[in-house]
């Protein structure tokens, strides 16, 4: 089982967006993928059902939660529309109201080894992956996530700000690489270039200058413009390859997004949903 975390500096690059649509990508290639909503704010739950408001979830089951649910996470996981996709809310909002009272959101998201924990009840459930969506910036439980997963993704909005701050991006990355003693550390799957604008010529000359910055392998090819159909799709609660009958090119873009890190997770290493690459070649043999 692969372990992926989608975290930022600061909010409002797409990365709930990103965490959501490619999870129905990989799970339309044939991965079995869990989706975690660890954002208090709820995005992903929102995003795809009602019934995240008040169902058990990920800060159910953190220590100190006060609201820990009579269920197993087994039992708390909602099966979605699409075989082979599940999310797992960010819990009730009594928990997570109990764990920011006071601090305690800090003291429980600090104890690694108890996110670890919940990390470790996936790998039996015979996921291919599980994705967690983080709070924005360097958060308890972003960081404390970002330690115990394999590999982690970072989109970026290309443009002036995120180019001085390249450096408080990358101490962020190290600091998450940190991991936990005797473990090995996150892999950084790359940098995710999000909520760009195609027709703005700065945007663009902003894109390759972030380019030139990093070395090619550190940035992702795929390229997340922004769109009206994200926020359409949001309201409607569904992904954007759901919006309509036929394929966007807006949900295109994810499909290829998820083409592009099935390499980067490794998860070929694993034993392929599509049995071997070969067969493809042989498809009018």
């Amino acid at each position: 089982m692969a372990t992926l975390a989608l975290i930022s500096q600061k909010g409002g690059v797409g990365k709930t967006t990103i965490a959501v649509n490619l999870s129905y990508s990989l799970a339309k290639r044939g991965w079995k993928v869990l989706l975690v909503d660890a954002d208090p704010q709820g995005g992903v739950g929102f995003s795809l059902t009602e019934r995240s408001k008040d169902a058990p979830g990920f800060y159910n089951f953190l220590p100190d939660s006060g609201s820990a649910p009579s269920l197993s996470i087994e039992e708390a996981i909602i099966q979605t529309r699409l075989p082979g996709l599940s999310l797992l809310t960010r819990g009730s909002r009594k928990a997570v109201e109990q764990l920011l009272h006071g601090g305690m959101m800090s003291a429980a998201a600090r104890d690694t080894e108890a996110i670890a924990r919940l990390d470790e009840q996936f790998s039996n459930l015979a996921y291919d992956l599980v994705i967690y969506d983080t709070p924005s910036g360097m958060h308890d439980v972003t960081m404390g996530l970002a330690r115990c997963v394999d590999s982690l993704l970072v989109p970026q909005q290309p443009g002036p700000l995120c180019l001085r701050s390249l450096p408080q991006i990358l101490r962020m990355v190290a600091a998450a690489r940190s991991g936990r003693e005797g473990e090995e550390a996150p892999r950084l799957a790359g940098f995710l270039l999000a909520m760009t604008d195609p027709d703005d010529p700065s945007n663009l000359v902003d894109q390759r200058e972030f380019r030139d910055l990093l070395p090619l392998e550190l940035v992702l090819e795929t390229v997340i413009p922004v769109h009206r159909d994200f926020r359409e799709a949001s309201r409607l609660g569904v992904t954007v390859a759901m919006l309509r009958e036929r394929p966007s090119a807006s949900s295109l873009i994810f499909d290829q997004l998820a083409a592009e890190m099935e390499s980067r997770l490794s998860l070929y290493d694993e034993e392929s949903p599509l049995t071997t690459r070969d067969d493809y070649a042989r498809l009018v043999d």
